[in-house]
């Protein structure tokens, strides 16, 4: 589709009010097969992305709009589930922002003008069953039923929900509420997913690295391993609970609990000007390069965020995660400024024989993680912009640690989804052959 120039849209009548931090920010509307964003006269607030600044009566066109407001929703069947049950196109971001963009990723939330907006955020407290039939299955609808009830959007391939955790509760979020924790459903043809990401989680966690915290939800029959996986949002902050509102254990009323601030995050899609379908580097999506300079150009602590990015790029490699993709980074806003976010989505996908062995994005020259060689070492310091001294020390640095750390991440995941797991066993038999091969590389720079 070739966009049209902003200026010849017919602005006179949006599609959705677009809020940023509770403030109202915009209006994102359509013109044909077009959507275009404006920005209200005196807005003054925070920009919603990097590529869309602030700038009073300027209309922006469809390709720059398109980029930030597509890679809020869903990129799996469950996209064509709602837009189904809704009949919408699963191309009408607009049409499917519409019916769930009251809880979307970041700060921005989207309404339809003239809704009633909530004034006051509510909760509907689940039981375990009742958590476990929205993520069966067999009955994909009941999901989509949520999302729709819950006006929630979370980008994405798994199939996910955003819950609120009170009082050793789970709440589903009503209308646009905020929620606290992201909820994922292993998938039936990745055994151990859970306790993969978990241990991934954790080896990140060993090399310094900021990930959320995470835990497995035990299935209701605790024979089978766990199949849901609850991750903590880094872009929600909850107020600590006074002695009035702890108390308050089965309130579904958000006044009688702590309030959630959204904190803003944009991904690396977004920041990088690709659409949801070019995520992947070999399809036009971002790679090591354009995320370090972006981290040059937006980060207000660059020297970290690079030193980072480093660490993961090469810990990635290690733990044969091939999934780390333009929309698995963000950077996140806070009043101090942008910094890159903490990791998501670390999982590693070479331990499933029907996934790709490759990486999503080039180390140095190569895709392919087992032929590295010390040319890919040389061209990976010049994407990043640093002294090849500095990817060696990095490379001894996360090897060693990641040597270190096996032993006892790979005990705690095994007691913390409840028994062994094959898919942690292939883990470590991977990262024995891995690891010591990626610490050579060092020893030939």
């Amino acid at each position: 589709m070739t966009p049209r120039k902003a200026e010849r849209y017919d602005t006179s009548e949006a599609a959705l009010d677009v809020l940023m931090h509770e403030h109202d920010a915009g209006v994102l509307g359509e013109h044909d097969d077009d959507v275009w964003y404006r920005y209200h006269d005196g807005y003054a607030q925070a920009a919603l992305s990097v590529r869309l600044p602030v700038r009073p009566l300027m209309t922006y066109g469809h390709r720059e709009t398109l980029v930030f407001f597509d890679n809020l929703l869903l990129e799996s069947d469950t996209r064509d589930e709602l837009a189904r049950v809704r009949q919408d196109d699963r191309s009408d971001v607009a049409g499917l922002l519409g019916r769930v963009g009251g809880e979307c990723a970041g700060a921005v939330s989207v309404w339809t003008p003239g809704a009633e907006r909530p004034t006051t955020a509510t909760y509907r407290a689940l039981s375990g069953q009742e958590l476990s039939a929205l993520f069966d299955e067999r009955h994909g609808e009941r999901l989509t039923a949520a999302m729709l009830e819950s006006r929630q959007v979370m980008s994405g391939v798994q199939r996910k929900l955003v819950l609120r955790r009170w009082n050793n509760t789970w709440q589903l979020p009503l209308d646009g509420a905020a929620g606290t924790h992201i909820i994922k459903r292993a998938s039936g043809r990745y055994d151990g997913l859970v306790a993969n990401e978990l241990a991934c989680l954790a080896f990140y966690r060993a090399l310094g690295l900021a990930v959320p915290a995470a835990h497995a939800i035990a299935s209701e029959d605790d024979s089978t391993e766990p199949t849901l996986l609850a991750i903590e949002r880094y872009d929600r902050v909850e107020a600590t609970a006074t002695e009035d509102t702890s108390t308050e254990a089965t309130s579904t009323d958000a006044r009688s609990l702590p309030p959630i601030t959204r904190v803003h995050q944009e991904d690396m899609c977004q920041v990088t000007g690709r659409l949801p379908r070019r995520k992947y580097q070999r399809d036009g999506g971002p790679g090591v390069r354009d995320l370090a300079a972006a981290i040059r150009r937006y980060s207000v602590r660059p020297a970290i965020d690079l030193q980072d990015l480093l660490t993961a790029v090469v810990a990635n490699v290690c733990l044969g995660n091939g999934d780390a993709h333009g929309k698995n980074f963000a950077l996140l806003h806070s009043t101090s400024g942008a910094r890159l976010a903490p990791f998501y989505d670390v999982v590693s996908t070479e331990v499933y024989q029907s996934l790709s062995p490759d990486l999503s994005m080039r180390f140095g020259h190569s895709y392919q993680p087992h032929t590295l060689t010390t040319d890919d070492v040389q061209r990976l310091a010049a994407d990043l912009g640093v002294a090849p001294a500095k990817v060696r020390s990095t490379i001894e640095q996360v090897t060693t640690t990641l040597q270190q750390a096996m032993p006892d991440v790979l005990h705690a995941t095994t007691a913390m989804v409840g028994g062994e797991v094959v898919a942690l066993s292939r883990l470590e038999a991977l990262m024995r052959v891995r690891v010591p091969s990626v610490a050579a590389l060092a020893r030939r720079v």
